[in-house]
């Protein structure tokens, strides 16, 4: 690009003079000889009058000046442009919220990150209600079969058993685990309606054994939060008793098991790629080690 050349062709036009266009850029005067020459060479064009009283422009050199600046202007966007997409290329940007928190991309990262010392990374609040922002790459997640799921691909870690959550007082929360039996009058909660076989199953089972099901489409963890200052059974993944406030998740006897992982845009960018690539080859040569975490 033009910029340094262009500096130098402003400098001497606002000047009328070599020696104190270099002065003012704090070079020497053959260096601002030598951008001018260069610059007139490009164009093809003498850009200057030289006299003894100094330098003034030619018609080329006035065309210049009336237009370089946005040259300059264009130069400047250009390359910070060039840089945003550079970072955004090497930057891995993972979306984060109370449900969708970091159980394992957190520990991978530092792993990861002590072998791609250039990569950066950006959290993202995500809000499910209204959309998940461009910018988000990866999201740590259940795959429950959502919709939005179904527009990301999905890398599986491990699964999760669901359990029922309940304040800690209540009669079940001494058990170790809680059969459908145990749930015979009692009143559950559930986020889901079954947007997947396995949920589906474990509803019509509960249904089936006498419990009144309740689903609740609003937010989980308002659901959550309102819960601990109520006698209600909430039916939950293992995985988000981190979140519970009072409250205490007994998984059940029999195992309905949902996938949980890494969900990431149909086209990864190359830190992601790159970062995807590692938790697939740690997580296939590493847990039998036990240098990588896992929700159990």
């Amino acid at each position: 690009m033009y910029a340094p050349q262009l500096k130098t062709f402003f400098a001497v036009a606002e000047t009328g003079s070599f020696t104190k266009a270099a002065s003012k850029l704090f070079l020497t005067p053959s260096a601002i000889l030598h951008q001018v020459r260069a610059l007139e060479k490009e164009f093809d064009a003498e850009l200057f009058v030289r006299s003894a009283k100094g330098v003034t422009l030619t018609p080329a050199g006035e065309y210049l000046e009336k237009h370089g600046r946005e040259l300059l202007r264009l130069d400047a966007e250009i390359h910070r442009e060039i840089k945003a997409i550079t970072r955004k290329e090497e930057t891995v940007c993972i979306g984060t919220s109370m449900l969708e928190k970091c159980r394992l991309l957190y520990d991978l990262w530092v792993l990861f990150s002590a072998e791609e010392k250039g990569c950066g990374i950006e959290m993202v609040n995500i809000n499910m209600g209204q959309g998940i922002p461009e910018k988000a790459d990866l999201i740590e997640s259940l795959n429950s079969g959502v919709p939005w799921m179904r527009e990301w691909q999905f890398f599986e870690i491990c699964k999760v058993p669901f359990g029922c959550a309940m304040v800690r007082d209540h009669p079940l929360a001494k058990k170790e685990r809680i059969s459908f039996e145990d749930l015979r009058d009692e009143t559950v909660h559930s986020i889901n309606d079954g947007s997947c076989e396995s949920i589906s199953e474990l509803l019509a089972r509960i249904r089936e054994n006498g419990a009144k099901l309740v689903i609740n489409f609003e937010s989980g963890m308002k659901m959550f939060w309102e819960s601990a200052f109520t006698r209600n059974i909430q039916l939950i993944p293992m995985c988000f008793q981190d979140i519970l406030i009072n409250m205490t998740a007994v998984p059940l006897e029999e195992d309905f098991l949902l996938p949980y992982g890494i969900f990431y845009r149909q086209q990864p960018s190359p830190a992601t790629r790159r970062f995807l690539d590692f938790i697939e080859l740690t997580y296939g040569a590493g847990n039998a080690s036990g240098i990588v975490p896992i929700l159990t």
